[in-house]
C-alpha cells in the first residue's frame, strides 16, 4: 500500500508523487470522501495544532466517508510514470467529484516558483 496522493479539505485532489507508479504492476485505486455531516475529518495545520484537531476528531458524533474501490489500472503501452499516475488520479478524482490540482502538497510550505506563478498570470490576463 502506498499512500501517493491526498484530497485536499475534501473538495481537491493534489498531484501524486510518480515513485508508486514508476515500478510497474498493478495499481488498486481507492477513493475516498469524508462526509461532514457529523465531524469533519480535514485538518488546516494552519488554523489547528495537532492537539486542537485531535480533540475535535475525538468529540466528533462520528467521522463517516464514502469510500470507492476503483478498478484496478495498469501502466499502458507507451505511457510514462506520470502520466499513468495522472489517469490514476483523474480516476479517482471523477469518482469522488473532486477537482483535480497540477501540484502536489508541497506548495503548502514552499514558495510558489515564479515562473508558474508568472504563467497563471498570464492564463489568467487571458480569461479577462
Amino acid at each position: 500500500l502506498f499512500w501517493t496522493g491526498t484530497c485536499i479539505n475534501n473538495t481537491s485532489v493534489m498531484m501524486f508523487k510518480k515513485g508508486s507508479f514508476e515500478i510497474g504492476g498493478t495499481i488498486y485505486p481507492v477513493a475516498i470522501k469524508y462526509d461532514p455531516q457529523f465531524g469533519d475529518a480535514f485538518w488546516n495545520s494552519s488554523k489547528y495544532n495537532i492537539v486542537s484537531y485531535l480533540l475535535r476528531i475525538m468529540t466528533s458524533w462520528a467521522i463517516v466517508c464514502n469510500v470507492w474501490y476503483l478498478p484496478p489500472m495498469v501502466r499502458e503501452e507507451g505511457e510514462d510514470a506520470v502520466q499513468f499516475a495522472n489517469r490514476v488520479r483523474s480516476a479517482i478524482a471523477r469518482q469522488g467529484g473532486l477537482t483535480e490540482l497540477p501540484w502536489d502538497g508541497g506548495l503548502k510550505r514552499a514558495k510558489v516558483k515564479d515562473t508558474f506563478r508568472e504563467e497563471q498570470q498570464k492564463n489568467y490576463s487571458k480569461m479577462l
